[in-house]
């Protein structure tokens, strides 16, 4: 077998195999497909990033709502603003002005290829999140007054293990400014657990927070 045939029946067997879980039938359906079909597959595909994405943003201001007790008419507001918001707008994904000031971002990733492990980019871009949490970005240039949180999509142990790799302080110096902002900023991270009370947090941290889907 080719290295071609190697990796066409593997991609074959990937696709055929989530097809078939959610579809239910059996079926070939890698053969079946034309350019135009994986065309199609590849856009609906792009867009499942945005559906993460929305759905892990509704669960984090939910999780908000349940930590600093919303009233019906703000938490109303909050899922509307959310709902209405297009993907990649600038700005950050949860923005609450009052009666309590809060900042948050949140990342619909997980762990490369399955592991317990963030990739580089994906590192680069939680500490570059935190960063601007701290420091402000666009028409927000002064959080200093404001809670801030990272919410993480929750896929269990392995969000739990490369989170705690990712927050793991170096000794190490480097003369890269970004890198080591990247290094600093981890100072200044909490990981909060569903435990943990809104009485207890203060403008100074910025908090870690994995969070589920809502059923």
């Amino acid at each position: 077998m080719t290295n071609y045939e190697g990796r066409n029946k593997d991609l074959k067997n990937r696709i055929n195999t989530h097809l078939t879980k959610l579809t239910g039938e059996r079926v070939d359906f890698y053969s079946k497909m034309t350019q135009l079909d994986f065309i199609e597959l590849k856009t609906v595909l792009a867009d499942i990033h945005n559906v993460l994405t929305f759905k892990t943003t509704i669960s984090a201001a939910n999780w908000l709502n349940k930590c600093f007790k919303f009233d019906k008419k703000l938490r109303t507001e909050i899922l509307a603003t959310i709902d209405k918001t297009k993907p990649n707008t600038k700005g950050f994904d949860i923005l609450i002005s009052e009666p309590y000031k809060i900042i948050a971002e949140v990342k619909c990733i997980s762990p490369v290829n399955n592991g317990e492990t963030f990739g580089a980019a994906q590192w680069n871009s939680i500490l570059d999140d935190f960063h601007k949490l701290k420091n402000g970005k666009g028409s927000l240039s002064d959080t200093s007054n404001y809670y801030k949180f990272v919410f993480l999509l929750d896929l269990g142990d392995r969000t739990d293990q490369a989170i705690t790799k990712l927050l793991k302080t170096s000794k190490a110096t480097s003369n890269n400014p970004l890198r080591e902002n990247r290094h600093k900023i981890k100072e200044h991270i909490c990981l909060l657990s569903d435990k943990d009370k809104m009485e207890n947090l203060n403008f100074e941290k910025i908090y870690l927070k994995t969070i589920q889907l809502d059923k």
